[in-house]
Parts: structure tokens; sequence; C-alpha cells
């Protein structure tokens, strides 16, 4: 019975946060309603407070699937490939692939905070760091040098690039690149940060 139970406390949970990623994926993190997620999920919105506390609970889970996506798609990008500027490259490139094809998940991603009063959950935390070992990864090979702390912060500056170029882009501001000529600069970006 109590395996029986497990199951089902699984499937909700399941399928609650498959609704609200659904629900980020069409319409932004505005579109994360308690009570409209437990609709979708054919559930009552106590179940869904059995498995989310909150809204920022439930926000923080879809974060974490984005996280494992992106994860996925950076890890199929430096594939069979040995050279570290060639897998930054495919990196960068990957990354602002994964952003313009998803790109109400990446800004949820990026624009939800948690209130101050709530610490941002340990293992949120970690999924982020793995995320940046990918970029560790080949710049210790770089740069065999770099000191554990030195290598976290040239990770950090290389991301925050990347990330600055692709935000900017995305949100079409004026000094933003796009098409063709923002993946050619972003290989641009990669190589002056690295060599």
């Amino acid at each position: 019975m109590a395996g029986l139970q497990k199951a089902k406390s699984e499937e909700t949970h399941r399928r609650v946060l498959e609704a609200a990623v659904a629900a980020v994926e069409a319409g932004g993190q505005e579109a994360v309603n308690i009570r409209k997620i437990a609709a979708e999920a054919g559930y009552s919105v106590g179940s869904v407070y059995k498995h989310y506390e909150d809204q920022d609970a439930l926000l923080t889970a879809v974060n974490s699937v984005t996280l494992g996506r992106i994860r996925q798609v950076m890890a199929a990008a430096v594939q069979g490939t040995d050279d570290p500027v060639a897998q930054l490259k495919a990196l960068a490139q990957a990354y602002l692939a994964f952003a313009r094809h998803n790109k109400n998940l990446w800004v949820t991603l990026f624009g939800h905070r948690l209130p101050e009063d709530k610490p941002v959950p340990e293992w949120h935390i970690q999924e982020n760091v793995a995320l940046l070992g990918f970029i560790a990864g080949p710049l210790r090979v770089l740069d065999p040098a770099l000191v554990d702390d030195a290598l976290a912060a040239r990770t950090r500056t290389c991301f925050a690039a990347v990330h600055g170029l692709v935000t900017i882009s995305l949100e079409e501001r004026f000094i933003g690149l796009s098409g063709h000529l923002l993946e050619q600069e972003m290989d641009f970006l990669v190589e002056k940060l690295v060599t």
C-alpha cells in the first residue's frame, strides 16, 4: 500500500511540474498560477500545495527542469570535441540556440527571484554550478596554472560575457545583434576571452 501511495505522489508531482513547465513555455513566468496549474494537471489546488510550498517553489522546480535541458544541450555540443577553444565556442553557440528556441524558459530562469527571506535551495545552487563545470573544464586545459578560486572567477566571467551578449541580442536592444552575425560575433567573443 505504501508503494502505491508513493507512486501516486510521484505521479502527481511529475504532472504538476509538467503543467507548470508547459505554462512557462507558453506564457512565461507570469503564466504560473497555482489554481490554473492544478486544473491543467487534473488535481486540486491542495494537491499542488502538498508538493510545492508555493509559487516560488514551483518556479524553482521549473528552473531546475530548464537547467537540466541546458545541461543536455551543452553535453551534446561538446561530444566528440577535444579542442578546448572549439568546446567553448560550441558551448556558447549551444547556449545561444537554447535561449533562442526556449525563450520563455530561459527568461524565467534568470527573471525569477526568490523573496529575500527565502534562501536558494542548495540543490538548485549545485545545478547551476554543474552548468559552469562545462566551461571550467576547457578553461583549465587552456590555463592549467589557474588555481580553483581563479578558475571559478574566470568561468563566471566567461559565462557572464556570453550571457550578456545573448541577453542584449534576444531582448532586441539597439546594440544587440541577430542572425548569423550574432553567431559569428559569439565565436569572436569566445576567442578573445580565452586566447
